[in-house]
């Protein structure tokens, strides 16, 4: 793959949120599996700890992860989201860190421990951006969220304690194009002294 088929993946990726509770013809569970197993294992992580997590989740543990989630929030103007989660996606990649690797290295590292904490969540943020955009190119939308508490708690004995969900990419097959992106002024200068 050349540099600009690369940046031409990761510039197409864009938020879909509204989605169709489908797979595109084509694309099975196990492509998306497969997509996000080679992507934890292959994101680098600091001192090659491997602390990235995921798992998927489909069908009915789907709908029941997400209708505890939207019963978890009080008042009905943070329910939007959530509920369209359980109502119209196909399903969500759960990101999480496994804290028992963290601890590990931060005693066998104990002069840099507190910036593992840090490494993690670079590497995790990585694996779910490169997942996003690795889906959408099998012609999945998605969206990222961070309802990890509320997540982690409806996921109760399916994941171990030792994890820390950090965030969720919900998929499914896309209803509708994404809202133009927009950019500021962001210019990456180039120093040499």
């Amino acid at each position: 793959m050349s540099a600009s088929a690369f940046l031409k993946t990761i510039t197409a990726r864009r938020t879909h949120y509204a989605l169709k509770n489908t797979l595109p013809e084509g694309v099975t569970i196990d492509n998306v599996q497969s997509i996000v197993q080679d992507i934890v294992k292959y994101t680098p992580t600091s001192f090659n700890s491997q602390s990235i997590r995921a798992i998927i989740i489909t069908g009915e543990l789907h709908k029941k992860v997400w209708d505890q989630v939207v019963n978890a929030i009080e008042g009905d103007s943070g329910k939007k989201r959530p509920t369209s989660i359980r109502d119209e996606a196909y399903g969500s990649v759960i990101f999480a860190i496994d804290s028992d690797v963290t601890k590990k290295f931060q005693e066998q590292f104990a002069f840099i421990a507190s910036l593992f904490p840090d490494f993690d969540l670079t590497s995790n943020g990585a694996a779910q951006i490169n997942s996003w955009a690795a889906l959408q190119e099998i012609g999945l939308g998605g969206h990222l969220q961070h309802y990890n508490a509320a997540v982690k708690a409806a996921l109760g004995d399916k994941i171990p304690e030792s994890w820390n969900v950090e965030a969720q990419l919900v998929f499914g097959t896309p209803v509708s194009q994404p809202y133009e992106k927009t950019f500021i002024e962001n210019e990456v200068k180039v120093l040499d002294q």
